[in-house]
């Protein structure tokens, strides 16, 4: 058994880094729409990486129901944490959202504010016009309901967590032959086994045999499958079992690439991963990820009423080079304003939300 699982987490600054590359994969593959998939490879880091953070709270915290001591003040100021981290910059967005408006925020607010808006694509099977990406930050915060509450029932079995990543190949397929495979991602039970991985990642991090398995040439190997799978299923039967199996790969290739780089630091430097700039991004990366997609929205309605219709202008500025360039450091600004007056300031707060200690007799009898 590869303990302790519940020991401090060392800050890694490299993850950052790799943060920062996963979500701009994700918001260049939103706003120039390449004919390679690039924004699920950020994706699945992104989940992965949360399994991994999620997992080491909980764990090192003590915050799950039956913990020694008193673990329901410790689970409450974990949930508590969460929403002061996620929701007060998601409603910041909203309100951005019905500023412009965007159609499907104004004509469904209910499922914005709980907020459910997977569950809503789901229902519509469509995406909501600037506001698609926030299904993923519904699946987050469902996540971060309910794995204290799964990590208590499996604790740190290996056999029983990779159950759980199992669950979610299963459901994919399961769901997908038996209702539908349309939008069948956006589901919380679909992004299990990426989750998983995560935790997985932490619960094997302090072994000896994590840095057997992390190699440079492991972490090429799981991509270069993955994207051999992309190229031969993308387009099979609609794309649908390309849908079924894709994130258990992803999950592989996600975890030993965060593997790596937790195992090879000095790797991480030498590939510019702790690059000032990278650090800066991936610090602010919630933000990056907020508003990126309603941008577009508003850079195409700015050219619509600038630009007569079919005018050489028009279609120049709706390119895709002339689009990040205007867009990127727009983007940036409202990101580092997010950070300065709303994301900064409730991160200071959270120190007054701290845990209940957790006495040495109850560490060394979990150990």
């Amino acid at each position: 058994m590869p303990e302790p699982a519940g020991a401090p987490t060392a800050y890694h600054t490299e993850l950052n880094g790799a943060r920062a590359i996963a979500i701009w994969l994700v918001v260049l593959q939103h706003w120039i729409a390449p004919p390679v998939m690039m924004g699920e490879m950020g994706r699945q880091i992104l989940f992965v990486l949360s399994g991994y953070l999620i997992s080491s709270i909980v764990w090192e915290k003590q915050a799950y129901p039956g913990a020694p001591g008193n673990w329901r003040q410790r689970l409450g100021t974990f949930y508590l944490r969460r929403v002061l981290r996620i929701i007060p910059p998601y409603y910041c967005t909203l309100a951005l959202s019905a500023l412009l408006p965007l159609a499907t925020v104004q004509e469904y607010p209910a499922w914005f504010m709980l907020p459910v808006a997977n569950q809503l694509f789901y229902h519509l099977q469509r995406w909501g016009e600037g506001c698609g990406h926030l299904w993923t930050l519904a699946v987050e915060e469902q996540f971060y309901l309910i794995w204290p509450l799964l990590l208590a029932f499996v604790g740190q079995r290996w056999r029983w967590l990779l159950l759980v990543g199992i669950a979610g190949l299963a459901f994919r397929i399961g769901w997908g032959l038996l209702v539908t495979s349309g939008f069948l991602l956006v589901l919380l039970p679909s992004s299990l086994d990426l989750f998983t991985a995560g935790t997985l990642l932490r619960l094997f991090e302090k072994s000896g045999q994590l840095e057997q398995w992390v190699r440079g040439w492991h972490v090429l190997l799981a991509w270069a499958v993955w994207w051999t799978l992309w190229a031969l299923l993308h387009n099979y039967h609609g794309g649908a079992t390309w849908l079924m199996v894709f994130p258990a790969v992803g999950a592989v290739a996600a975890s030993l690439t965060l593997g790596w780089l937790l195992c090879y630091p000095a790797a991480a430097r030498r590939l510019g991963l702790v690059h000032p700039v990278l650090l800066w991004v991936g610090k602010r990366s919630f933000g990056v990820y907020l508003y990126h997609l309603m941008l577009p929205v508003l850079w195409q309605r700015v050219v619509f009423k600038l630009c007569a219709a079919g005018s050489e202008w028009r279609v120049l500025l709706l390119k895709p080079l002339p689009t990040v360039l205007v867009l990127i450091p727009l983007l940036l600004l409202i990101t580092a304003a997010s950070w300065r007056f709303v994301e900064e300031p409730l991160s200071q707060f959270k120190r007054y939300l701290t845990y209940s200690p957790i006495r040495a007799k109850q560490a060394s009898a979990r150990s």
